[in-house]
């Protein structure tokens, strides 16, 4: 079978290639010593690489060991930490024709909950792991079920030499290569299958649109690689043209983004990106001293996709580092999903941004107007491109499945060898989302993503989510399991009685709380009480900050005839002030500013650690003193990921020694915390003296 979207491309190794894998084994016979993947572990100095031979010796090894008990098409659970342990484990996959099921490893219960329902979505009875992430699982989570019966493949116990036992097994270009799992709800888990196929097909997407060549695509990639986007994008993109990955973990970009920028200027990188909120994170964090010394001239694309993308974050990133060598147009707006494999529109490369400015009140008609530069109610959106080779756009009324016109906003529906196959395992939900037909023509079937967008001069502009799909830094949050997880933080809370949902405030989407209080509730409460409990619940759950907690009259939230939350009309009553308000908290700058405590000189005793976090919640996460116990998790102060690894770089410079962002994220009290930081001072101290 011949690939259309090859037909101009004169690659030898692609023109003949049927299926991804195919192409990995081709460049591995005709470069087998090319580096093709550079791992940092922390995120300055080279830890590990892999040529194309010694990833296909370590594909083919892992490939035998689970040829013993599986056989082709059956799903393998891959849990590691960052790092090219997890891409050789991949490629093992690929290589035998098992079904690869990304994952991240448990840290706490909550994250336990989404390992167990993707084991169980997916039936996967295997897993390859790290040896560490095997002793975590046995130490803490022995006992259950799930996982005391799956097969655990350790990924240091198989030598190279069980390579030489691997069995050639045939692949097809639709057979399923990998099941991703969406981002976002726990409950109710959606594994989006990616067939061969698709891999091979949004390579090639991925090559036009970028523009890419051999010797050019050299990314440098911090984003996660258990995610389509570092994944597909950055791992298999650079082993589909012969290039090279340099990789690092997520959390040494959150500790530190100019390790990040400073590592595109020592390899020379060319492309690399993430999501809006990475871009304005580089803004705010990278000093004017460290962006006096920093070359990042070498970059032709950075990338920004995954939540809506803003022209505010465009023009303050180019210009930040204006001096260091970046210029407008090296920002790339691109639009994609996991059920497009990944990319699905871009722009072309030598063109800056494209931003619409629009009548916000002619929007929410659903209409689009263009608005001048006096117009006081607009908006500016940013354009992400066109499709490209076979992929094609239909702007779609979501209710009567008409296509619509340019300069009309519907639903966007996305059709072409870069959707994917469905999701595993359910049949309605494929056919609901993956096979919609045009209601007039008959075209189709179409993906439904589930945005909402319009068509200006061949440009995709998104103007939010049909669904109330809330995204924050990237992650997707579904509003009913986080509304579960509130009514749940207190009994006087009315069950299926509240709203999740998201507002932008400087540049940033945050989170907004409204539920209802039970009618014995509404008088003689500790209302501030609830609240606390409600952003504790939610930052233990889903590590996220809550912006505002409003708490109303019994009966009050609106509803629809069937007795369905309207989400829109909630956050409309919210932002005009509507709510029958019973309490109301808003995280404020001023009501809790204070100055954190000078750098520490001596021995820390546990009474100035103390002081020290009870500060540095006060200041950074805006409690009150009286607000704070100390006999309660660090996380029920809005301590999330994100907010962690910040409160691990400051506490371990004030005091001089080095103190893990795990400490925080595990639940442990304040007490207990400043017991510990005791104890690790007196270990660095013993350390030096040896």
């Amino acid at each position: 079978m011949a690939y259309t979207f090859l037909k101009n491309f004169q690659d030898p190794i692609l023109q003949n290639s049927k299926t991804y894998i195919e192409v990995i084994k081709k460049r591995v016979t005709a470069d087998p010593e090319h580096v093709v993947f550079r791992f940092l572990d922390n995120g300055i100095d080279e830890s590990e690489a892999f040529s194309y031979n010694q990833l296909e010796t370590r594909s083919k090894a892992l490939g035998a060991a689970m040829q013993q008990y599986a056989r082709k098409g059956e799903r393998v659970l891959l849990l590691f930490p960052a790092g090219l342990k997890y891409v050789a484990s991949l490629f093992a996959c690929f290589y035998s024709g098992m079904i690869a099921v990304p994952a991240y490893p448990p840290r706490r219960n909550r994250n336990l909950n989404r390992v167990l329902t993707i084991i169980e979505d997916s039936g996967a009875h295997i897993s390859i792991i790290s040896r560490q992430v095997y002793r975590d699982i046995e130490r803490n989570f022995k006992d259950n079920p799930l996982l005391r019966n799956m097969l655990w493949i350790v990924y240091e116990e198989i030598g190279d030499k069980k390579a030489s036992e691997w069995k050639k097994t045939e692949i097809f270009a639709d057979d399923v290569a990998l099941i991703q799992y969406t981002s976002g709800s726990t409950g109710n888990p959606k594994g989006v299958m990616i067939t061969q196929l698709n891999l091979f097909y949004n390579s090639e997407y991925i090559h036009q649109t970028f523009e890419f060549s051999k010797e050019t695509t050299l990314g440098m990639n911090w984003l996660p690689i258990f995610h389509d986007m570092g994944l597909i994008g950055g791992i298999l993109q650079a082993a589909y043209l012969g290039g090279l990955n340099v990789g690092m973990p997520p959390v040494e970009f959150l500790k530190n983004p100019y390790k990040w920028l400073k590592a595109i200027e020592k390899y020379k990188a060319t492309v690399g990106g993430g999501p809006n909120f990475s871009f304005d994170y580089c803004v705010q964090k990278v000093s004017e001293e460290e962006r006096k010394n920093l070359d990042l001239s070498s970059m032709n694309t950075f990338f920004c996709g995954a939540e809506p993308v803003r022209k505010s974050t465009m023009e303050a990133f180019s210009k930040a580092f204006a001096d260091n060598g970046v210029t407008a147009e090296q920002m790339y707006p691109v639009y994609g999903m996991a059920e497009t494999t990944l990319i699905a529109t871009g722009g072309f490369q030598k063109n800056p941004p494209k931003y619409l400015r629009i009548k916000q009140d002619k929007l929410a008609e659903n209409k689009v107007e263009i608005a001048d530069a006096y117009e006081a109610k607009a908006i500016e959106l940013v354009g992400c491109g066109h499709t490209w080779l076979e992929t094609e756009i239909a702007i779609v009324n979501p209710k009567t499945f008409s296509r619509l016109n340019e300069d009309k906003v519907g639903e966007i529906w996305i059709s072409g060898p870069t959707v994917a196959k469905g999701y595993w395992n359910k049949p309605e939900e494929t056919k609901r989302t993956f096979e919609a037909y045009i209601d007039d023509t008959k075209e189709g079937p179409f993906l439904r993503s589930g945005d909402l967008g319009f068509l200006h001069q061949n440009e995709l502009y998104i103007t939010g989510r049909l669904k109330d799909l809330i995204i924050i830094r990237g992650v997707n949050h579904y509003p009913s399991d986080i509304e579960f997880t509130v009514e749940n933080s207190n009994p006087v809370l009315r069950p299926n009685a509240g709203a999740a949902f998201s507002i932008l405030k400087n540049g940033e989407e945050k989170l907004i709380i409204v539920h209802e209080l039970e009618r014995a509730a509404l008088r003689n409460t500790n209302h501030q009480q609830i609240i606390n409990d409600i952003r504790y619940a939610i930052s233990d759950e889903h590590e996220l900050e809550t912006q505002a907690i409003i708490l109303i009259q019994t009966g009050s939230i609106p509803i629809t005839s069937s007795g369905k939350i309207q989400h829109r009309q909630t956050r409309y009553d919210y932002l005009n002030n509507k709510l029958n308000v019973i309490a109301l908290w808003k995280k404020t700058e001023e009501t809790t500013k204070t100055d954190m405590p000078k750098k520490e000189t001596g021995i820390p005793t546990e009474e100035n650690i103390t002081e020290w976090l009870v500060q540095w919640i006060m200041h950074n996460q805006h409690f009150r003193r009286n607000e704070i116990d100390l006999d309660k998790p660090v996380t029920a102060y809005g301590v999330d990921s994100l907010s962690a690894v910040n409160l691990e770089q400051e506490i371990s410079e004030h005091f001089g020694f080095d103190w893990h962002v795990s400490s925080f994220m595990l639940n442990p009290t304040i007490n207990a915390l400043t017991k510990e930081g005791v104890e690790l001072f007196r270990e660095e101290i013993s350390k030096k003296n040896r």
